[in-house]
């Protein structure tokens, strides 16, 4: 039972999977609702969990992580638990599921803050440099994950807030905003939606417009004209879940951000998270709902 006290085997698992906690957890529940005796890979388990391909790599090193820790063991085949570990999925996906929601929704007050990047296509003279440096730069958590991640935990709201939004944005989005929980608030902010003649109009609402509305997520337009001239509008991109989880970066949700250009951001957890959501709030209070 999930109420019974984990064994000390357990909880070394527990403790070296929560640094990826919500993503072990679904792992986990996913994995054993299959056969105990079944090899499994990052991919056979992130379609059983109805995960992102986005999530292959991070599942692939979770599960070299649980290979280390014994409670699964690498064939050339793929991975299988360690003889009577099947049996044990399911609390360890409850214990891990604790943790991810403490870690969002309870403990806020330091500031924990991790850097995500987006490379340039390989070959990369960037990653070379890196490298040369000496840093691993797989351990550079991709600016991508981070954002599924962050859906994926929030419980009651996403917001995104993007200056720059093509069409190929539009299709990222609407994979982004798939991936958050029924009954969490959507919430999209642009800019310059009031005159479709303007250089930075952003084209991706026009494409992704019709499923916006049938979705229910809300979007405003943060482009205030000032009576001696000019506007009040935005430049910051970021992305918001709840008050316990922001990014704040250069990426743009644009064809160039997303596949072409190195962007770089922090995702913050704790108080500067909830200072990210104080301002938000404020520009949502400032904007003009659009749909």
């Amino acid at each position: 039972m999930a109420t019974q006290r984990l064994t000390a085997f357990e909880q070394t698992v527990l403790a070296g999977l929560a640094e990826r906690a919500g993503l072990a957890a679904t792992v986990l529940e996913a994995w054993a609702e299959l056969p105990a005796d079944s090899m499994q890979s990052a991919r056979s388990l992130i379609d059983a969990a109805q995960l992102g391909v986005t999530e292959e790599g991070a599942t692939q090193g979770l599960l070299e992580r649980s290979a280390h820790l014994g409670l699964v063991e690498s064939t050339p085949a793929g991975f299988r638990p360690r003889n009577g570990a099947h049996e044990r999925f399911p609390r360890l996906a409850f214990a891990l599921h604790a943790v991810e929601h403490y870690r969002s929704s309870v403990h806020r007050d330091a500031t924990v803050a991790q850097v995500v990047l987006t490379k340039p296509p390989r070959p990369s003279v960037l990653e070379q440099k890196l490298s040369a440096l000496g840093w691993r730069t797989a351990e550079l958590e991709a600016t991508e994950h981070a954002f599924h991640g962050m859906v994926r935990a929030a419980r009651r709201r996403v917001v995104v807030m993007t200056p720059f939004f093509d069409s190929t944005g539009a299709a990222w989005l609407q994979e982004l905003l798939s991936y958050a929980s029924p009954g969490v608030h959507r919430t999209l902010i642009l800019r310059s939606l009031e005159d479709n003649t303007r250089k930075d109009y952003p084209y991706g609402f026009d494409a992704i417009s019709p499923w916006l509305k049938a979705q229910g997520v809300q979007v405003f337009n943060y482009s205030i004209p000032r009576m001696e001239g000019g506007r009040e509008t935005f430049h910051a991109k970021a992305v918001l879940c709840d008050r316990s989880a922001a990014y704040l970066g250069s990426s743009n949700v644009t064809a160039a951000s997303l596949e072409h250009s190195m962007e770089m951001g922090v995702v913050l957890e704790g108080r500067a998270a909830t200072g990210v959501a104080e301002v938000i709030d404020a520009v949502l209070a400032a904007a003009t709902p659009w749909i």
